[in-house]
């Protein structure tokens, strides 16, 4: 086959795999427009899969990957990931400053949908085998499942990192406008914030006073643990040295990290991998099939809940200045800068030479923002219409990713045509 020929049976194969996921989102937007799905129920949803489903699946995918001899070989993922969304965010710092945007776009700028939309997109180039090029002579479900691991590992950084950082950023637009509402209004207690915001962007989004704070509470406080205040537990006096390493560990965690640490011990204990990832293995037809069963519902329900948060939330127009900035950011600025980082070192022997992880840290920054955004928008009580507005248009936009992964498997093939010529 043609050059030609090849980049345009790739470019259609990934276009394919990106309307499916296109179209799975449409179909959360669908089914809840009508007030089929309220948006209490689908945050109940979104939770569901980030703290039962994700971990499951983290589990299932990362802990066979998760041995010394296969992390020596994938530590460039997340520390790519966790490069590329640094430097994300010190572009979204330079075009708040420079063009005087709203801090949400910092956020939307850096922070990539990492779960789902990856995933999703995984298992539909996989179905068109557009991966098979990518497999290095294995058969195609073993290449998903080595693409899906990496893209795991890459979610544990990413959602460590946003915890940690997206709130005190999204509370910047937040001061400038409420500062003296928020000197009259009573508080519900010491370092919360009132769950009752009396605006016109906020009316359908929080319904009512009765019963509203628990669910909303219930439903951040768990989706959202590190960045809330820990309980404040009564230590006994023998384990008073321990209170204060705990709690700062305590404070990091969240239900992704627990899967990845559980996945790293069952990984790297030779019996225990054996034990639950082996097909052989005593467990592997009870406890981590049920764990595998639950994970595969994470990727296609998550993405239906995007779609269905996209239609339950008031939007308004983010602004053309803003949508622009972030979009140009999301779906050119980072895959560009992807593109020359796999280019400069892959192949160099700085890292693995395997073409499936050259792709991967192709994609990884690349794509819409993460659903995550409004989310925490939400928790701190931010307005949340230009956000779910300039959510709506960038997931509508997800099939240019179709570019970024033709031209991501263009650019694998050189590198490999150069490695070979050497």
């Amino acid at each position: 086959m043609s050059p030609d020929g090849s980049f345009l049976s790739s470019f259609l194969g990934a276009l394919q795999g990106t309307i499916s996921v296109l179209l799975t989102v449409l179909a959360g937007y669908a089914f809840a427009r009508p007030g089929k799905l309220d948006h209490t129920t689908v945050r109940r949803i979104s939770k569901l899969c980030a703290n039962l489903f994700l971990p499951c699946l983290i589990i299932e995918q990362m802990g066979p990957q998760l041995t010394a001899e296969k992390l020596a070989r994938l530590w460039v993922v997340p520390v790519w990931g966790l490069a590329s969304t640094l430097l994300a965010h010190l572009i979204g710092w330079a075009g708040q400053a420079v063009l005087r945007l709203p801090y949400w776009t910092i956020v939307a700028a850096g922070r990539p949908n990492t779960t789902a939309l990856p995933l999703l997109l995984l298992q539909a180039l996989a179905s068109t085998g557009v991966l098979d090029a990518l497999g290095d002579g294995e058969d195609a479900g073993t290449t998903l499942r080595r693409a899906k691991a990496m893209i795991l590992l890459n979610v544990i950084v990413q959602q460590t990192f946003t915890f940690q950082t997206a709130p005190a950023i999204l509370k910047r637009d937040d001061g400038r406008k409420k500062d003296a509402e928020d000197g009259n209004r009573l508080r519900t207690g010491p370092g919360r914030t009132s769950p009752i915001v009396q605006d016109h962007e906020h009316v359908g989004l929080l319904h009512d006073h009765d019963g509203m704070e628990d669910d909303e509470q219930i439903d951040y406080h768990d989706a959202l643990n590190p960045i809330e205040d820990t309980p404040d537990l009564h230590w006994p006096l023998c384990l008073g040295p321990l209170e204060k390493p705990v709690k700062a560990i305590y404070s990091y965690m969240s239900p992704p990290l627990i899967g990845a640490i559980i996945a790293l011990f069952l990984g790297m204990i030779p019996p225990l991998n054996s034990l639950f990832f082996s097909p052989d293995g005593a467990l592997y037809a009870s406890i981590t099939q049920s764990i595998e069963n639950l994970g595969e519902l994470f990727v296609a329900l998550q993405a239906f809940t995007v779609g269905a948060e996209l239609a339950n939330v008031p939007s308004i127009r983010p602004g053309i200045v803003p949508m622009v900035f972030v979009l140009a950011v999301r779906f050119v600025v980072m895959p560009a800068l992807s593109f020359l980082f796999v280019w400069l070192t892959a192949g160099r022997g700085f890292y693995v030479d395997d073409p499936l992880v050259w792709f991967v840290l192709i994609i990884i920054p690349a794509g819409p923002s993460a659903m995550l955004l409004a989310n925490v928008a939400e928790l701190v009580k931010v307005d949340i219409g230009p956000i779910i507005g300039y959510l709506t248009i960038a997931y509508m936009l997800s099939p240019l990713l179709a570019a970024v992964c033709s031209l991501g498997l263009k650019l694998v093939e050189s590198l490999q045509a150069r490695d070979g010529g050497h």
